[in-house]
């Protein structure tokens, strides 16, 4: 038996609380600001104010977007239990057998990886890591446990088990259609800047960040068709 103590995140919830503290915290400031209690002239002073604003944003999801699982392998199967809930949530522990797992697919994210087990019912279990927490939990010792207590059971010689691997969408045609989007946007923002320039700075952090979502992107897609390129139909 073989237990891990992980951090799952829901997407929603970080992107929400971020959202919520940037407006609510921008707002006071703005409101102060609007009643004279900034001093006027002082464009550096109003501005140096949003940064523990942002501080805040990034710190946030920590409390209302993250919770603590654990999740337990053994020859019979996997359990996952709830260590700590999201708010307003008290959903039951999981318990499933190796031999109702149709599939599982572990999806990277730039941001957000995610785990999903689809049983031979069709139902699914997922669930997000933060990337910020690798090293800092137990899911990258899970991940590769998990594969390889699934190949050991479909090596059995009863040929009970047939856990299969799933597609990414990163080997679908949407995969495809990610990194053309990602190769056009790559090669087209440079041309539009020179092409049509404009008496106003674009905006460099947008265009950045935009970049390494495209790069990441790009990566993925053409990593994993080379790994399972064999297996893409």
């Amino acid at each position: 038996m073989k237990k891990y103590k992980i951090r799952q995140t829901s997407p929603l919830r970080w992107i929400i609380s971020l959202l919520l503290t940037i407006f609510i915290g921008g707002g006071i400031i703005i409101a102060f600001a609007a009643n004279g209690m900034f001093p006027k002239g002082q464009p550096i002073l109003f501005a140096i104010t949003f940064i523990p604003i942002v501080v805040a944003a990034f710190y946030m999801p920590r409390f209302t977007a993250t919770v603590e699982i654990e999740i337990i392998i053994d020859n019979n199967g996997i359990e996952k239990n709830w260590l700590k809930q999201f708010m307003f949530c008290n959903r039951p522990d999981i318990k499933i057998k190796w031999t109702e797992i149709n599939d599982f697919v572990f999806e990277p994210d730039r941001q957000f990886d995610r785990f999903k087990i689809t049983l031979k019912n069709g139902s699914k279990i997922k669930f997000y890591h933060n990337n910020d927490h690798d090293g800092k939990d137990d899911f990258i010792r899970f991940l590769t446990d998990f594969e390889n207590k699934a190949k050991e059971l479909n090596s059995d010689q009863d040929k009970s088990n047939d856990i299969k691997r799933g597609k990414t969408i990163y080997e679908t045609v949407w995969g495809l259609i990610l990194a053309g989007f990602a190769i056009v946007m790559l090669i087209g923002i440079p041309i539009l800047l020179f092409a049509l320039p404009t008496s106003k700075t674009p905006d460099y952090g947008l265009i950045g960040i935009s970049y390494a979502g495209a790069i990441f992107s790009l990566i993925q897609v053409i990593l994993h068709r080379q790994k399972y390129g064999n297996e893409i139909k």
